[in-house]
Order: C-alpha cells, then sequence, then structure tokens
C-alpha cells in the first residue's frame, strides 16, 4: 500500500452540511444556466423545439448527476430512484442513469483502509489474508472490495462512505424543497418519513446482515444463490458477506443469450417477487435494479444487495391482495373501495384529481394483472412494453402526494422487475405465481382467482 496509514483522504467524500450544500447549490446554477440558455433559444426560434428539449433534459441530466455522483449518500440514491424507478422524470435522465450505474468514483486506498480499522478495529491486511485495494464496484452509499479469508472462502467486503448516515437529514431536507414544487397535497410528510426510515436502515450494515440471513435461509438453493454474512468481519459500516459470482445484465445481454436462457432467468425473477408477496413474513427485496441481480452459468440467478428490505404491515399486505382479487374480477365496487382504504383515493382532494388518479390506477393496474390471465405471458411483447412505459409517462405528471407510503417500495421493487423481465423479454409460466397468490387469499377467507 503506497499510502501511509495517516494520508489524508477526506477529500474523496463531501460529509459536512456546508461542503454539500454548496454542491446542492452550484447544481442548481448549472441547471439554472441551462434553463436560461434553453429558453432565450426557444425566443428566438432557433433549432427544432422538441430536439432543444431533449438536449435541455439531457444536459441537465449530465450536470445533476456529475455533482450528485461527487455527493454521493443519500443525494445519488434519491436521484437514481427518482430516474430509475418512479418515472417522474424525463426518459433523458434514465438515460444518463443507465450510462452512470456503475460508474461512481471510489474511494481512494487509505481512506477505504482508515474506515475499516473504523468499523472493525484493525486495518485489512489484518483481518483478511488477501484484500483487494481497488474496489469492485461502487455505488450510492458505499462500495465493495474482494477478499479471502483466513480459512479461503472468497468474500465482498462493503465499506460505507463517511458520515453517510449523518447527511440523510440535510440531504431529504434539500429533495423536500424540489419535491414541495411538484407534488401537491399533505402526503410528503408520511412519504418522506417512509424514505427516511429505510435509509437509516441502509446505512446499517449489522441490519442488513440480519436481511441477509432472512433471505439466505429462505430462498438460498437450487434456484437463488444468496450470500451469507460474516459477522466476525461485520459492524455498522463494513459489511462482510460471502462472494456470488455472476455477469450483470448488460453483460449477460451483450453475449446473446438464447430465448431459452432469457426464459429462465425471467421465469426465477417473477418466481421470487412472487414467493416473497405471499410469504408470511412479508418481507421484499425492494431495491430490484439491475446491478443486485446476477446471471450465473450455472443457471441459478443470484440475488445481492439486501440494504433497502421493506416488511409489510400484516394490514396492507392482505389490502394489496384483496385489490388484486378485485381486478382479476372486474370488481369495481370492491376497487373503488380498496383504492379509499388503501388512501390512494381520499375525501379531501379535488375532484378532478380523483379522476386523475382512478384513471391512472385503473389502467396501470389493469396492466399489472394481464399475465395472470393467461398461463404463459411474453414480457418481450412489444405492445405490452409501450403500454407499460406509457403508464410509466403517465405517472410521472401525477402531482398528488396520495396513496400509503407502503406504496412507495412495493412500486419501486415491482417496477424494477418489470424492467428487468422487458429487458430480457422473457415468457415466463404465470400458473405456479397464481397458485402462491390464491393460496394467500385463501388464508384471507377469500375465493381463488380464476384467470
Amino acid at each position: 500500500m503506497s499510502a501511509s496509514d495517516d494520508s489524508p483522504a477526506s477529500d474523496d467524500f463531501p460529509a459536512s452540511k456546508l461542503e454539500r450544500g454548496g454542491l446542492f447549490a452550484k447544481t442548481g446554477l448549472k441547471v439554472g444556466k441551462n434553463y436560461a440558455q434553453y429558453l432565450m433559444d426557444r425566443a428566438t426560434g432557433a433549432d427544432d423545439p422538441a430536439a432543444r428539449k431533449r438536449e435541455l433534459n439531457t444536459q441537465n441530466a449530465r450536470d445533476l448527476f456529475e455533482e450528485f455522483t461527487r455527493l454521493r449518500g443519500t443525494a445519488l440514491k434519491l436521484a437514481q430512484s427518482m430516474s430509475m424507478d418512479t418515472g417522474l422524470l424525463p426518459d433523458e435522465f434514465m438515460e444518463v442513469m443507465a450510462e452512470a450505474q456503475y460508474s461512481v468514483p471510489p474511494m481512494n486506498a487509505a481512506l477505504v483502509r482508515k474506515r475499516i480499522r473504523d468499523g472493525l478495529g484493525r486495518f485489512p491486511e489484518l483481518l483478511f489474508d488477501d484484500f483487494e485495494p481497488e474496489a469492485m464496484a461502487a455505488a450510492s452509499l458505499g462500495q465493495v472490495h474482494r477478499a479471502r479469508l483466513d480459512d479461503g472462502r472468497e468474500v465482498a467486503v462493503k465499506v460505507q462512505y463517511p458520515n453517510v448516515r449523518e447527511t440523510i437529514e440535510s440531504d431529504l431536507s434539500v429533495a423536500r424543497t424540489l419535491f414541495e414544487r411538484l407534488i401537491q397535497g399533505d402526503g410528503i410528510d408520511a412519504h418522506f418519513k417512509e424514505v427516511k426510515a429505510r435509509l437509516q436502515e441502509e446505512t446499517d450494515y449489522l441490519n442488513e446482515a440480519q436481511n441477509i440471513d432472512h433471505f439466505a435461509d429462505q430462498y438460498d438453493g437450487e434456484k437463488l444463490v444468496v450470500p451469507r454474512p460474516v459477522p466476525d468481519r461485520t459492524a455498522e459500516t463494513v459489511l462482510t458477506m460471502t462472494h456470488v459470482d455472476g455477469r450483470h445484465l448488460d453483460s449477460f445481454l451483450d453475449a446473446a443469450p438464447s430465448q431459452g436462457e432469457c426464459n429462465q432467468f425471467g421465469q426465477l425473477l417473477w418466481d421470487f417477487l412472487h414467493e416473497q408477496v405471499a410469504g408470511n413474513a412479508r418481507t421484499l427485496h425492494a431495491d430490484t435494479h439491475p446491478g443486485n441481480f446476477l446471471f450465473r452459468e450455472d443457471g441459478r440467478l443470484g440475488v445481492i444487495d439486501f440494504g433497502c428490505v421493506k416488511t409489510f404491515p400484516q394490514q396492507f399486505r392482505d389490502d394489496m391482495l384483496r385489490l388484486f382479487r378485485a381486478r382479476m374480477a372486474n370488481d369495481e365496487d370492491a376497487i373503488s373501495r380498496l383504492l379509499y382504504t388503501l388512501d390512494i383515493l381520499h375525501d379531501d382532494l379535488p375532484a378532478d384529481t380523483q379522476e386523475e388518479l382512478r384513471h391512472f390506477f385503473d389502467e396501470y393496474g389493469s396492466l399489472i394483472v394481464e399475465p395472470y390471465r393467461r398461463s404463459s405471458f411474453d414480457f418481450g411483447d412489444p405492445d405490452f412494453r409501450s403500454r407499460l412505459q406509457d403508464c410509466f409517462e403517465q405517472a410521472s405528471h401525477l402531482r398528488a402526494a396520495t396513496g400509503s407510503p407502503h406504496f412507495i417500495f412495493l412500486n419501486k421493487a415491482l417496477v424494477g422487475i418489470l424492467n428487468l423481465l422487458t429487458q430480457l423479454g422473457a415468457r415466463v409460466d404465470t400458473t405456479e405465481s397464481l397458485s402462491l397468490l390464491n393460496e394467500a387469499l385463501a388464508d384471507l377467507g377469500g375465493s381463488p382467482v380464476g384467470r
């Protein structure tokens, strides 16, 4: 290691409120400058308006994510979610984020050693038989290094960026200011409380280690590969787990897999989602972006990153199952009743907003249950993909903070899985998934759902 133990490395991560506030302000000035130029061009009639708007979105996305990548932490996590999970921002933002998905700049080696010593009490060379100083992956909240234990096991060591937990409050305050300009209604408090709770859990690696054990106990086996934590090499800011091999989605698709291979992995993703939703634990792996799934040579699906895990209240899970049944039966009275129960609709909303929300959730809900109406469903169907994209586009225009806060991470997981299935173009068998949901409905005293 060329850097000394005491080498300064704090410049890697702007952790103070002042530093982060300065970067937020700088980003705002950049976006404002881009928009002013766009308005000037539009006033003078320069260029094609639609093309110029796309250019504006792309430039703003690049400026935003350049600075958010430097900020890392909560700011980058929220930016990724806004662009890739919610449909809130224009398509150009999603395209820029896709380019930047695996390109977050890592901490330098000296800071990594310090973070491991601070978390585990010793430097990595005293904890591991071998430790690779160069990160194999860097994300919004931390980065991952390959290592080997004294007993020969290959492991992945996740090291959290400094002061991430301390920046949650200030970053969420800035995000709230942005959202208050975009969103109407008084539900924003409950939604931000839910996001904050999950972020606090996600930055506690001891909590993530417990999540890993839960999912490994439930799902590791013939179909899925889930790591195991190494307790004596894990702390609140350092997580050591067994290493899982495999290719990310982009690498898998670049290798031109057969339709059969795409179907196989699509089936594993689809079944994994339903086993979680129908299970009695009511616990969901909610961070379903492509980087958290590994496509393995042995045909099994690797599942990693268990920081963002949501356990649903029993009543919410049961009401969602009832809504599924009502959608499948086209029971309009039950649908209306459940939309009010789940706080999607409520009497305080203006009539036109209620009508807009009902129209959207009718379209989206009908699309979500469509795969269950046949025994086999093709997620590569261009018509389905187009209608799904239209729904995401409609969602970007909704401005009411409505619905139970528990929807946030259910929707995040669902949208992520649907995006993966459509990118794979997978054909999946829905027989088992419908059976699982019917078993869960039977426990509620409901009759089974037919196709």
